[in-house]
């Protein structure tokens, strides 16, 4: 009985034994780092360095035209950068020895092309009056030719006593008053005074007959009374034939030739007519082709001399007094390329419709900076609609009654001077973009509050050389400076100058309430995970391996939806704990992940559709180049 009550203390010690052997805490490995799980607020935030410039400018761009050397013109003298100016004060030079030239010859061509204007209107003129005077003798002749026809067949022919004349067998002529009828009646009158001659000098040769039976005359003078008888009937014969001649053929062939004569003058006053018109419109078009030429001429020596003017280049006239001018630098100069293509210098070439200087609003400035595409579609700017005021002054001013000022509308400077005026107010803004933090480095300790003005559509190709990730301009408003005391106030004075080197902190999303969260150095796993990931969590008796399901995230912190409860303890280095062998990422593990980081390379975060590439080896810094974290989306093993 003693052995067996021995036997059971000796085998309850040795399961104790075991039990303690077995359930005792692991030790604590001193390369381990670890981290108490705690609930906490969760701001996701975008971070980015970025250029001030100002959010209202008033660029100065060259307005010279390019000729066939390929650039406009180069700069003769330049304001210094960031001088101070007021409007109508001289801001740059620009050469016009090759304009003065062009204006030169235009002034020779255009005071030619004016003499040959001046010389086409007046041979116009002269055709004018020559044609008045070709015309108005046609129609002398033409009168002329009816005048003698109508003095040669009387005042009026009358057909009807034509036909009856012809039906009596009388001449069709009868009926004319003219010089026809005259000569007409007086042939019968010599015809009718002949015959009566003729029986006279009948009588008087039978009366001589009778006295030489009586032997009163001799037969020499009967004989000589005979002969007198004979030539009056060869007289009376010869009107006769003449009276006929006249009625049968002289009448016909003086009417023939009269009335072509006068068809004749009339088809000549047509001729002339038609002449003239073409003659006149000759002329007319060589005065229009002279005119135009001259126009032409002239509109070319006032747009030279347009040009020329264009090349003295002022401030404009509704900036403030004392306002800044910079030299206008684009994005290939201000992001470090070397090209002295663009640069605002003296002796630089220019092109038209470059951009030269630029004024900016010292009290309206706002950050462009440039946001990586991981994280662009998580970016809001300002939601704004057009209002279209311009377009609606201009169209009310069509319905002016004065036809002039309904021109003059239409012209371009007048438009955009309407664009200038009221160029604050084409656009209302509908909704406020994401508010931002921002820090310049000019100015350490100052924290200035704005928001997200406008996000770009399209990736910027300024960066195309430096990487092949996209980036995406974005412009932060600077609308605040905000107190240590957590007070704020709009910005009114010039503290902030342009090309001042500012960090935009961007407040992406909040979370509505505290959330779990765990460092993102202390994720395992890549995107082909999905939303799931794995974390290492400390236990009694080791660490165990546990799948989590991710929301939220920064570039420190992400949220745990499920798979750890507040107090546990993870694992902040997992790497120290897995197999060289494996093959499951870390924030801290394979440098050869993939996705594409400025220092390193890891795989993309795809959890709850947002993330993207982030350096695994990189230390928070992948995707965006040499940017800080935020610009290459989520570290490495998100």
């Amino acid at each position: 009985m003693p052995f067996a009550f021995a036997g059971a203390i000796l085998a309850a010690a040795g399961v104790a034994g075991g039990w303690y052997f077995f359930l005792r805490a692991a030790p604590a490995r001193a390369d381990v780092l670890l981290h108490k799980v705690k609930r906490e607020s969760l701001v996701v935030t975008v971070a980015e360095k970025g250029t001030l410039e100002s959010a209202d400018n008033r660029d100065i761009v060259c307005e010279v035209r390019a000729g066939t050397k390929g650039f406009a013109s180069t700069i003769n003298w330049v304001i210094d950068d960031g001088s101070r100016v007021k409007p109508g004060q001289l801001l740059m030079l620009l050469d016009d020895s090759a304009l003065k030239d062009q204006e030169e010859k235009q002034q020779i061509d255009t005071e030619t092309a004016k003499a040959n204007k001046v010389k086409a209107e007046k041979d116009y003129e002269i055709a004018v009056k020559q044609n008045q005077k070709d015309v108005a003798t046609a129609e002398s002749d033409l009168t002329k030719a009816v005048n003698a026809l109508k003095d040669y067949t009387g005042l009026s022919y009358d057909p009807a006593r034509g036909a009856l004349a012809a039906v009596a067998g009388g001449p069709a002529a009868l009926s004319e008053a003219g010089t026809f009828r005259q000569k007409l009646d007086d042939l019968t009158g010599q015809v009718k005074l002949a015959e009566s001659d003729l029986e006279q000098y009948r009588e008087r040769s039978a009366w001589a007959d009778r006295m030489v039976k009586l032997s009163y005359m001799s037969s020499a003078q009967a004989q000589a009374e005979r002969s007198k008888m004979d030539s009056q009937v060869e007289k009376l014969r010869s009107l006769q034939a003449q009276r006929t001649q006249l009625i049968a053929s002289t009448r016909n062939q003086e009417l023939t030739n009269l009335i072509l004569a006068r068809d004749i003058a009339q088809i000549t006053v047509e001729q002339v007519v038609l002449a003239a018109e073409a003659k006149l419109v000759q002329f007319a078009a060589e005065k229009q082709k002279c005119n135009s030429i001259y126009l032409q001429a002239d509109d070319t020596l006032r747009e030279i001399a347009q040009q020329r003017a264009k090349c003295r280049i002022t401030a404009p006239d509704t900036i403030e007094p004392d306002s800044m001018v910079v030299y206008f630098r684009n994005e290939s100069n201000r992001f470090g390329n070397s090209s002295s293509q663009g640069m605002i210098e003296q002796g630089a070439q220019v092109k038209e419709g470059q951009k030269l200087l630029r004024i900016p609003n010292l009290h309206r400035m706002q950050v462009n900076t440039k946001v990586h595409e991981a994280m662009v579609a998580r970016i809001r700017g300002d939601v704004r609609v057009p209002t279209y005021l311009v377009d609606g002054i201009q169209s009310t001013m069509l319905f002016n009654t004065d036809p002039f000022n309904r021109l003059v509308t239409q012209r371009q400077e007048i438009i955009d001077r309407l664009r200038e005026k009221y160029r604050n107010f084409e656009y209302k803004k509908l909704s406020e973009g994401q508010k931002a933090n921002i820090r310049v480095d000019a100015l350490p300790g100052k924290v200035f509050e704005g928001h997200v003005r406008t996000v770009s559509a399209v990736a910027s190709q300024a960066d195309s050389w430096i990487s092949d990730v996209k980036l995406y301009q974005t412009l932060v408003m600077v609308d605040y400076e905000v107190f240590t005391d957590g007070t704020k106030k709009r910005i009114e004075s010039e503290q902030l100058k342009p090309d001042m080197t500012a960090e935009v902190t961007i407040t992406v999303d909040t979370a509505t309430e505290p959330v779990l969260t765990a460092p993102v150095q202390s994720i395992v796993g890549g995107a082909e995970m999905g939303v799931a990931r794995k974390i290492y969590v400390k236990t009694p008796t080791g660490y165990d391996e546990r799948e989590v399901k991710l929301g939220l995230y920064n570039e420190k912190f992400v949220e745990i939806r499920e798979g750890l409860t507040e107090g546990d303890e993870i694992v902040m280095n997992p790497k120290v704990l897995l197999d060289p062998n494996d093959k499951t990422r870390t924030r801290d593990g394979d440098s050869k992940g993939g996705g594409k980081g400025g220092e390193g390379k890891g795989e993309n975060f795809k959890g709850d559709g947002a993330g993207g590439p982030g350096g695994a080896g990189g230390a928070g810094k992948g995707g965006g180049g040499k940017k800080k974290g935020g610009g290459g989306g989520p570290p490495a093993g998100l």
